[in-house]
Parts: structure tokens; sequence; C-alpha cells
């Protein structure tokens, strides 16, 4: 019997958890599927692409790029319509913004003037808020109300990423899943100290590890450290991350007068390992769909303030595991840092708690936010999508 053949779509294939997410996805799925993954180029693919099975089929389309630039587009599109015409594909799955409009429209194309493929489409985040102005966030917006048109399926990562696109017009509700970002959270193999970041051993260390863009909202945690600087005398803060940014946010930590109590380690390869070093963990960002670093801390037994973003407040328990803050509020952020910083008894108190929630099972025994879990509820939608068009 003929397998079924899945296309996934990705603008490329960096370091983070929309990449890492498609190729244990494209792993996972080869069990049962044919797989291709197309993907646009990007030097650290190369770590990424050892995890795929040899049977994942591997294409990069170099005119897929993360940048507008109409020829360079037109010519992806062109080319992602070519692949999906030669693949023959039962579903196409695109992934992130770029590739996501491309991918609907090259697919489209395949479709026209018969459907041959369902299509479906994991934003991975929306762009709706905190990344650009308004009259940028409304164009986004627009587009992805028109290519919602050429989805059978639309992924949210969680329930608040599903609740704000479905309050922005993209797509019906009928449209929408909720399948979470599978994370792996085993513990590093070696936990970094504080004195192996150049810490006193008897400070108190709120981090956070970012890249330092506006929509990470670092900016703000910057600014709680130096409001709690008297109050709280031993708390350093620790940036683990770099970024266009960088520059900026050391200048600012020096203007307020806290440049000897925040660290900035740059871009770390074992950034969860300098985890070790820090008792909470803070992620202060303007958007997040759905946040996989406080998962992460809260599995090492550390507590996390979040802000109330998107998904991102369904990463921790409110009260439980950890705090919510209000976002681009550095005196919310400040007095959440500040109790957790003074009070090592409700730190370690929701630490236990984190490290429960972080590493418990689901309905199905499955780790709650493991990729096995992630696995299973998009092969459960591939399956029913299959059997509608058969």
């Amino acid at each position: 019997m003929k397998r079924p053949r899945v296309l996934h779509i990705i603008t490329r294939l960096e370091p983070g958890g929309s990449s890492r997410n498609t190729v244990d996805s494209c792993a996972a799925q080869a069990e049962e599927f044919d797989v291709a993954l197309l993907a646009g180029p990007h030097p650290g693919s190369k770590e990424l692409l050892a995890l795929l099975p040899p049977s994942v089929k591997y294409v990069e389309i170099p005119d897929l790029r993360r940048e507008i630039a109409a020829g360079r587009d037109l010519r992806a599109l062109l080319a992602l319509r070519r692949e999906i015409a030669a693949f023959r594909p039962d579903i196409v799955h695109t992934h992130t913004s770029k590739a996501g409009a491309l991918g609907r429209l090259a697919a489209a194309l395949y479709n026209c003037p018969s459907t041959k493929t369902a299509v479906v489409h994991t934003p991975h985040g929306h762009l709706l808020y905190g990344y650009y102005g308004k009259a940028r966030s409304l164009v986004f917006r627009l587009a992805e109300m028109f290519l919602a048109l050429f989805a059978d399926r639309l992924v949210a990562l969680t329930e608040g990423e599903k609740r704000e696109s479905l309050a922005a017009g993209i797509g019906g509700a009928g449209n929408w899943a909720v399948v979470h970002s599978g994370v792996h959270l085993a513990p590093p193999a070696k936990k970094l100290t504080k004195a192996d970041l150049g810490l006193p051993a008897d400070c108190v260390t709120a981090g956070t590890i970012a890249r330092l863009e506006p929509v990470k909202g670092v900016e703000y945690l910057v600014r709680a450290a130096a409001r709690v600087r008297d109050s709280v005398p031993a708390l350093r803060t620790v940036i683990i991350g770099g970024g266009a940014l960088e520059g900026e946010l050391k200048a600012l930590a020096a203007d307020l007068g806290i440049a000897d109590r925040v660290l900035f380690t740059g871009f770390r390869g074992d950034a969860a390992a300098a985890l070790g070093a820090v008792d909470i963990y803070v992620q202060p960002s303007l958007n997040e769909a759905m946040g996989r670093a406080p998962l992460e801390a809260q599995a090492m037994g550390i507590p996390a303030v979040v802000t109330e973003v998107c998904g991102l407040p369904e990463t921790v328990r409110a009260g439980e595991t950890g705090l919510c803050v209000r976002p681009a509020d550095t005196d919310s952020l400040a007095a959440a840092v500040k109790v957790l910083a003074i009070t090592p008894e409700l730190r370690e108190r929701m630490g236990t708690a984190a490290a429960k929630w972080a590493l418990s099972s689901d309905e199905n025994g499955e780790a709650r936010f493991g990729p096995e879990s992630m696995n299973r509820k998009l092969l459960a939608l591939y399956r029913e999508l299959l059997s509608r068009t058969r």
C-alpha cells in the first residue's frame, strides 16, 4: 500500500524552537509517511539536519529568505511550486511567516484547478503586536487573514495564540487546532555554577535566555534590576544570548548605574547548562507564542517570572511555579523579581513545584510538553485530513 506523503516547508533551519519542532516532526512522521523538507539556506542548518533520518528528503531553496524582496520571493514561490509538484504530497505543512506565506500560495497554485493536497500551517507565533508598529502590524494581520483562506488547518502552539489569532479575524474557530511546541527537557549533562560565570557564590541571580531584539523585552529586565538595586543589593542579572540590541542594553545598564551587576554572556551553545547559575528565570517578552526557555528553567527547579502575553502564561502555574506580570511594566517585573530574590523559602517551594509541573505527564502518559506528545497530536490531525480526502 502506498504511504501518504507529507511535505514540510520552513523559512530556514536556525537554532530555535520552530526549526527543532519541524525537524522532530519530520523524524517522527517518517515511520508512517514519506516525508520531505524544504527550507531556505542558513549556516546553522547542518546541526539540525543531522537529526533527520536518511529517509527524509531535504531540499534547500536558495531564494527562500526571511527578508522581503519581490524578485527573490517570486523565484522562491515558483521553486516551491515545482518541488510540491515533483513530490506530489498528500499534505503540505508550512511553518513560520515567510515560508507560511509562500508555501501556502505555492500549494494553492498546485491545487489549481482541482485539489490535490491538504494544507496545514503552523505560524509558531503571530506578529499581531510586539514586533512592529501599528501600520506594519496591520499589514501582517491583513495578509494572514487572506492566507488563512489557503489552509485546511491552522495550528497554534497555545490556546492564547489561538484566541488572539481568532480575535484578529485570522481563520475560523473550526480551522484552528492547538498543538504545543515539543520541548526536550532532559537536564544538561553538566550545570554551570555562579563561579563558572564569574559571579559571587552568595549572590541571587535573575536570568533570561533571549535573542537581544525588542520583542524579547530584555530592556525591562535591565530596568527592573536597577529599580531593586538598593533593596536587593545581592541581586545579579544574567542575560544569556546575543543580538542587535546587545550594545544598547549594555549602555542602558551603564546609564542606570548597574553595569557591574548585569552579566551579558553573549550567545552560548550551552545556554541550558548556564541556567544552573540562575535562581530566578525571567521571560519579559512583549509577544511569545509559548516559550521554551521558561519550561527548561522550571524543569531544572527554577521558578519563572513571565509576562502575560499570548501563550506565555500557559507555561507556568501562576502563584505556584512562578509569577505572571504585565508586559513592558518595569514596576510589575521589579516587584516579582524582588519578592523571589528576598524570599529563599518561596523560591525553593516554587522551584520544587516548577520541576514537578514541567516534567509532568499528560492524559496519555507522555511528557506534557515533550515532542512525543506534540507529534502524536500532529499525526492525529494528519489522519483526520487524510480521511477526508480519500
